[in-house]
């Protein structure tokens, strides 16, 4: 990749071509199977269009910010950053409906007699990845914005896959398994994985103590994967993928097909900002560089104890 980058003032490469490149994560087996059925249906559409596999959320904004893709498809974490990049500059250019007002827990233990945010002081919490907007990031900051004493938990990360921002969810999977054990008192998982395991009966279906979501606390809703470019994207590209997307319909075989396997329930959605600001309040104090560091690391964090597992 770094030998299509610019020289003596030449343009990055998708800047010559009329193919729009778009960055995605790599983050499971069915993602080639997606971005390929994407592609399909862009091209049976009119539109040149390509897309490149990334392993790194940090990697793919570099790439967008180096102008070797055109869009990316960014989780949470990665559409706030990009915005703070690009000073506020970036295009924002749909969504799907299932990211609209995502939801995540705080759970415990039912014996662990945890039933307000006050019983957290002094406890042991497990938190997903700590890259994880759902699993730790966010309902994090949401313990910041109640006056949760920090400096009294005793926490533990599951850092699983990291790079991929909590995509794969194995964090949240080892908080279940974990607090299912009794090793933990309380922990961070979304409203997603908490209907799986209910379902696939992997949480209080006998297989350890039974957990519960605290209900008292209410982490706020925010909004998930956004597709995000530079404001330098060519006008015709960034016209043709917008009018394309929006033109997927739920009621077609063959895009219902590809709209499932992505998650979507009925539709691609227009940008809506206003669930990305917990992000951003999450994010004020972060250093506005390439690849920046965990929010929390052994060298600096706020609680009583730190450990990642």
């Amino acid at each position: 990749m770094g030998a299509s980058a610019c020289k003596g003032g030449e343009m990055p490469v998708v800047k010559q071509t009329p193919t729009i490149m778009v960055g995605c994560i790599d983050y499971c087996d069915q993602i080639r199977t997606i971005w390929d059925g994407m592609k399909q249906y862009f091209l049976k559409a009119g539109v040149d269009f390509d897309f490149v596999l990334f392993t790194s959320y940090e990697r793919q904004v570099e790439a967008l910010m180096g102008g070797f893709i055109d869009i990316a498809w960014n989780g949470p974490l990665a559409h706030v950053r990009t915005q703070k990049r690009t000073s506020n500059t970036s295009l924002s250019l749909g969504m799907r409906d299932v990211d609209c007002g995502f939801v995540t827990h705080i759970i415990v233990r039912k014996n662990a007699g945890i039933t307000d945010l006050s019983g957290l002081k002094d406890r042991r919490l497990a938190a997903g990845a700590r890259d994880s907007p759902q699993a730790c990031i966010l309902p994090m900051q949401y313990l910041k914005s109640e006056r949760v004493p920090l400096d009294t938990l005793r926490v533990t990360f599951f850092d699983r896959d990291l790079g991929k921002h909590g995509d794969t969810a194995m964090g949240e999977v080892e908080v279940m398994n974990e607090l299912a054990k009794g090793n933990f008192d309380a922990g961070f998982v979304s409203d997603l994985m908490w209907q799986r395991a209910l379902s696939s009966g992997d949480v209080n279906g006998g297989k350890g103590e039974e957990l519960q979501i605290l209900e008292t606390a209410k982490v706020p809703l925010f909004n998930h994967c956004q597709f995000d470019a530079l404001s330098s994207l060519d006008v015709k590209k960034k016209q043709d993928f917008e009018v394309t997307l929006f033109k997927m319909d739920y009621n077609k075989q063959d895009d219902r097909r590809i709209m499932q396997l992505e998650g979507i329930r009925e539709k691609w959605e227009r940008p809506a900002e206003e669930g990305y600001s917990t992000m951003r309040d999450a994010l004020a104090q972060e250093p506005n560089v390439p690849f920046p560091p965990f929010m929390y690391r052994m060298e600096e964090h706020p609680f009583k104890e730190f450990a990642v597992a």
